[in-house]
């Protein structure tokens, strides 16, 4: 049996028909013609058939017992303030207004959304649009590196010693009166591309009431991409995925003991140190990786040590140490025994990331495979590779 929203549409119908053939007839100044009389008779039969069910559906009504005189009568009492805010749509909101101005002569079907039979869910539930993110992780690898797109495997040369220079007895014959040969020694490693990366299934019901989902879970993927990736290029193994640079980079300073305050002056006393350690080229475009929580570290030690002229500052919303900024990358290890919370040097030089076909991260939305389950898929994956080109470009901290 058709329902009371579908009686009212087909009463409707039926009244705007019977009203559009005598408007036509009127605007031109003549009389119906047969076939019009016709139809107008044939709507107006349905009007007058569907009006008493209409009016005995109506009658059953629930919120016309809270009518009087034909009135909407509110409640005028205090408000439970623990009870769920209900929210009503624009759409609920306008057919309302327009129900009980008409004294329900119209009724729209936003009034209808997940009603039952007695009516009893006739305000909508909705959904806030606004879906609140977790804050995303930092991700300084990227940011520092040269990041190069890529085609097929690359092949870089790269240079690991440089000549020796001899000197050169004046006059002729053999031995220190001959310049001696001397040649670089070059090697080369390749930069590959290794895929990664994950999907998300959501249902056509939730895709459909929520919109911002779909834009929400793009997001969140690529976020869950490169935080992936961010942990290969600090602690990669560089067998078949990324080669990190904890354990690649130069030396720097080693050894760092524990003391009373649990490596934290011992630190920032390394950071003075392992700029030493870095050749003259590298320091023009210098900067420092590290967490969060290891600039933390420094940042108290610095404090205790009431430095006459703070070496940790904050200018223009950038972080500074020594002068060279730093960056964050949450896959740095933090400050403990045998481990290695710091990275200083040019990155740009030292670090290269390779992404096969751009830089961007594909996100792929396929809606045939699990159509018959009612899901839709979000798929994003990217194919890259890194590896440290110049180890010396980049010096450590390490701890004990």
């Amino acid at each position: 049996m058709p329902n009371l929203m579908e009686l009212r549409q087909q009463h409707r119908f039926a009244l705007n028909k019977a009203e559009s053939i005598m408007r036509t007839a009127e605007t031109a100044g003549r009389e119906l013609t047969t076939t019009a009389q016709q139809e107008v008779d044939l709507a107006m039969a349905a009007v007058r058939t569907l009006g008493p069910q209409i009016s005995q559906i109506e009658s059953k009504s629930t919120i016309r017992g809270l009518m009087t005189d034909g009135r909407l009568i509110l409640d005028g009492g205090v408000r439970n303030l623990k009870a769920p805010e209900r929210h009503l749509s624009e759409d609920y909101s306008h057919d309302f207004y327009e129900y009980v101005s008409s004294n329900g002569q119209r009724v729209g079907a936003a009034l209808y959304e997940g009603s039952n039979s007695a009516g009893g869910y006739t305000v909508p539930s909705m959904v806030d649009e606004q879906i609140v993110p977790l804050a995303p992780t930092d991700r300084g690898v990227r940011a520092l590196a040269t990041v190069i797109p890529t085609v097929m495997d690359l092949k870089l040369p790269r240079q690991l010693t440089i000549s020796t220079a001899a000197l050169k007895s004046e006059g002729t014959g053999s031995g220190a009166n001959l310049f001696q040969e001397s040649s670089p020694t070059l090697d080369q490693f390749t930069l590959s591309a290794f895929m990664a990366g994950l999907l998300h299934q959501v249902s056509w019901e939730l895709a459909q009431d929520v919109p911002a989902f779909q834009q929400f879970a793009v997001g969140d993927m690529l976020l869950g991409q490169s935080i992936f990736e961010e942990n290969l290029y600090v602690n990669g193994t560089g067998t078949g995925q990324a080669q990190g640079l904890i354990g690649n980079t130069g030396a720097g300073i080693t050894g760092v003991v524990a003391g009373s305050d649990s490596y934290a002056s011992e630190l920032l006393n390394a950071t003075f140190n392992v700029m030493g350690t870095l050749k003259t080229m590298y320091h023009q475009n210098a900067s420092w990786l590290m967490s969060r929580a290891t600039s933390v570290t420094i940042r108290l030690a610095q404090k205790q040590a009431n430095l006459f002229e703070p070496v940790f500052v904050r200018t223009g919303g950038k972080d500074y140490l020594h002068g060279y900024p730093v960056e964050y990358s949450t896959a740095l290890p933090a400050v403990g025994a045998a481990s290695t919370p710091v990275l200083f040097g040019d990155f740009k030089l030292g670090y290269v990331i390779g992404d096969r076909g751009g830089s961007g991260i594909n996100v792929k939305i396929l809606d045939q495979p699990k159509a018959t389950e009612g899901l839709i898929v979000f798929l994003a994956y990217r194919r890259t590779d890194g590896r440290v080109r110049r180890s010396e470009a980049i010096q450590a901290i390490s701890l004990t």
